[in-house]
């Protein structure tokens, strides 16, 4: 995976993070678009691409006369085969549509357009992910790194519109909680690796 391109997400995420803990945080443009970044469709191909790397050694290990649990090993190859290339189309997707648009005192989400007095809040949502609500319901959600999400908080504060969210962390306290949870995967996968391989033993 590449660091520099998730350093720019996390670097984006804490911009935003800065601006929803500040009040004066200018005016928006008049219109603009939401819609997921450059680095986030690149970092869905790449996990696509290391799933198919992935895959692609299971499937040659399991493809072995000499092999265990060569049964399990296929169809653990065939599932990240195809969440590979769900990997791939989600990509191609996003890279594509528009999440909203923002026109002066409106916003448009698939089709439908809301003036800024339907928008009762922005709410703050797990992994960094921002809900836009109207009426007590979710009418669009996006991640803090998505293009246009610095002129949604600013567009926000100028109607007055109310921005709940507690996950407010500066680009290296995002970083910092990035890695614990890695490292926390990393030490699991190695567990459930440990325990296949003594099983195996058994």
């Amino acid at each position: 995976m590449d660091n520099s391109n998730n350093n720019k997400l996390l670097e984006k995420i804490g911009a935003v993070n800065k601006l929803i803990e500040t009040f004066d945080v200018g005016e928006p443009p008049y219109s603009f678009k939401l819609r997921c970044c450059a680095e986030t469709v690149t970092q869905t191909r790449q996990i696509g691409f290391c799933t198919i790397g992935c895959a692609a050694v299971v499937l040659v290990r399991s493809m072995r006369p000499s092999a265990s649990l060569q049964t399990a090993g296929l169809v653990l190859a065939f599932i990240a085969i195809f969440f590979a290339i769900y990997c791939m189309i989600y990509a191609s997707k996003i890279e594509k549509t528009d999440i909203a648009e923002v026109n002066g005192d409106s916003i448009t989400v698939k089709g439908r357009t809301y003036n800024y007095s339907e928008i009762s809040e922005i709410k703050g949502a797990s992994l960094n992910n921002l809900k836009i609500m109207s009426s007590g319901g979710k009418i669009a959600a996006l991640n803090k790194s998505c293009d246009g999400c610095g002129d949604l908080i600013r567009w926000a504060r100028q109607h007055n519109i109310p921005i709940n969210d507690d996950n407010t962390r500066d680009f290296e306290g995002i970083k910092q909680r990035n890695v614990l949870i890695t490292a926390v995967l990393t030490i699991s996968c190695v567990i459930i690796a440990f325990l296949i391989v003594f099983l195996k033993r058994m």
